[in-house]
């Protein structure tokens, strides 16, 4: 997926960060166990923040695997929250590398047209277990494209496309499932934006569809500084709201973990990619503490 919910791993404790990262490892796991070795390939950020909202807490076990085959990590197991993340992980990445074969070249979108035909049986189980959430992702994207097809102006339209994917997600009890709608709502807002940002100087070299190419009066290289004000003030008002939306959400493990991505993680990225800082950073830089403190426990 895109990357962009991650957490402020230096603002975690040692604690916070190994349940974050058995959640990571329990999201690949699950996507081993229920769509084949090849699928542990589409686990990301992203999807691990959904199955945390999701999650109505975990086992916890340390285990190796072929990423790190010689040291056992904390691998989070018998949840159904991360094996439903799992399904929906493989039909997102499914249909992003269908939206990248539809807008590329026979022989640019060569390596996508191979990772779409590799991952091809994955999909069929995922959409098979999780057929509404499959029809909906469609639906959604069919929309999209629509407003691509007509080059709509309007970044609210095509925003609120995506996010209801991610909004479909939410299940639970009318009040559980309407905290975590509202969450993943504004938090896949949110990821639109963001990578509408991040690709509007390849989209306005290549001519790809993005609102805020097709809503310029005036051409330009680069986002001017009101606009890159006007998108910050539309992603400070999302992120609110998914961060106050998750203060209603019962408190467990992942809460800590939650407020973090939502209250510094995501305005991180935010600052990050409307600077046009995104793809240059660096671990070292990014998490000093955390490593810090993982130096300390060895």
């Amino acid at each position: 997926m895109y990357g962009y919910i991650r957490p402020d791993r230096g603002a975690l404790t040692v604690l916070e960060y190994r349940r974050f990262q058995a959640a990571y490892c329990g999201l690949c796991e699950a996507l081993q166990k229920r769509c084949g070795a090849l699928a542990r390939f589409v686990v990301s950020y992203d999807l691990t923040f959904l199955a945390m909202v999701l999650s109505r807490g975990a086992c916890t076990e340390w285990r190796r695997c072929p990423a790190h085959p010689l040291q056992k990590r904390p691998c989070a197991v018998d949840d159904p929250a991360l094996d439903a993340a799992a399904d929906y992980s493989v039909i997102l990445s499914r249909w992003k590398l269908r939206d990248t074969v539809t807008d590329e070249s026979l022989a640019v979108g060569l390596p996508s047209r191979s990772a779409l035909a590799l991952l091809r049986p994955a999909y069929e189980k995922a959409a098979e277990r999780q057929t509404a959430f499959d029809e909906n992702t469609r639906a959604c994207l069919e929309e999209l494209s629509a407003l691509e097809e007509e080059r709509c102006p309007s970044l609210d339209r095509a925003a609120d496309c995506f996010a209801r994917i991610l909004a479909f997600a939410a299940d639970g009890e009318e009040s559980e499932r309407r905290i975590r709608r509202e969450i993943l709502y504004h938090v896949g807002r949110c990821v639109y934006i963001l990578d509408a940002v991040d690709d509007f100087e390849q989209d306005r070299k290549d001519g790809g569809y993005n609102p805020l190419l097709c809503r310029r009066e005036q051409p330009g290289d680069k986002l001017t500084r009101e606009e890159k004000e006007e998108l910050r003030s539309t992603l400070i008002l999302s992120q609110r709201c998914a961060a106050k939306a998750l203060e209603l959400r019962q408190e467990d493990v992942w809460q800590p973990i939650l407020r973090n991505i939502l209250c510094l993680g995501l305005p991180q990225a935010m600052n990050a990619v409307l600077a046009g800082k995104w793809n240059k950073r660096d671990r070292q830089t990014r998490y000093p503490e955390i490593l810090k403190q993982e130096e300390e426990l060895k």
